[in-house]
């Protein structure tokens, strides 16, 4: 029995390492294009988002619990899910709130925030953050509001 010829063994070799290499080279083109992609929509929601400022213009507090805190957005696109982080003077009352409101550009928006027991204490420290274009987190602080919570 005779096997094939060395010269035709090496022709076939060739050939398939041709088409196998040819199948990779197009999957790796595909997956970086599709990744190219997906990294140039991010970065450009990141750059629209720069500019984009969350001011907050006010925090009172009134009924032991509610802390009312006025935002506005300033930028060019409007903000979504904000959420908040008060504490009092003495650091003993902390509260927490996240909402699914839209800060629309330009606007002012007021939440009504409900923290357990801040009676008597003095609201000091204010966080808010929101979300631009859905994934880019703004913040902004802002300390010493001098409105004590009424008893």
């Amino acid at each position: 029995m005779k096997g094939i010829s060395p010269l035709i063994a090496s022709v076939l070799l060739i050939a398939f390492t041709l088409g196998v290499a040819t199948i990779i080279g197009s999957w790796l083109t595909s997956v970086s294009k599709t990744s190219t992609q997906q990294i140039g929509s991010q970065l450009t929601q990141q750059v629209n988002c720069t500019g984009n400022i969350i001011d907050i213009v006010d925090a009172t507090c009134h009924d032991n619990t509610i802390v009312t805190v006025t935002l506005q957005s300033l930028g060019s696109a409007s903000l979504t899910n904000p959420s908040f982080y008060i504490r009092t003077t003495n650091q003993s009352f902390t509260c927490t709130n996240i909402t699914t409101a839209t800060i629309a550009v330009g606007g002012i928006s007021k939440f009504d925030i409900t923290c357990s027991n801040f009676a008597n204490q003095i609201v000091n420290h204010v966080r808010a953050t929101a979300l631009c274009a859905g994934t880019v987190s703004v913040y902004s602080e802002k300390s010493d509001f001098s409105d004590n919570c009424t008893s």
